[in-house]
């Protein structure tokens, strides 16, 4: 049995017969508030593949996604009003299952009305 495979991979509408699976995880925080949010807990060891952000109003803003204490952007990523921001260039990426997935959003220019971030995996066993 074949899954369709996620975006992120490159090869949108191919059929994946590998055991492998790409998921995401979303947190969405009105406000845009700086400070930390709890992401989630792994459910089954990941890599982090990919981050991404989206800003709804505002001027300027800074996304920062931890891994425990370690930073998985090697400095924080810059929000576009109104636009995604994307990086797949992580470190420390290897995440075990039950390891704990935060954000952290730097002090917001303007008044931004919401920030949406998204952290993309992969992980060799279906999440559950």
């Amino acid at each position: 049995m074949g899954y369709k495979v996620h975006t992120v991979d490159g090869r949108a509408g191919e059929v994946d017969t590998s055991t492998a699976r790409t998921y995401s995880k979303e947190l969405r925080v009105a406000s845009s508030a700086a400070g930390t949010y709890q992401l989630c807990k792994v459910p089954a060891g990941a890599a982090i593949i990919a981050v991404r952000a989206y800003r709804t109003g505002g001027s300027s803003g800074t996304v920062q996604v931890k891994k425990g204490s370690s930073d998985v952007l090697a400095s924080p990523m810059a929000t576009t009003t109104d636009a995604w921001a994307g990086s797949t260039t992580v470190q420390n990426a290897t995440c075990a299952a039950g390891d704990n997935l935060s954000v952290v959003l730097g002090t917001p220019g303007g008044s931004p009305t919401e920030t949406l971030v998204q952290v993309d995996l992969r992980t060799a066993a279906p999440a559950a």
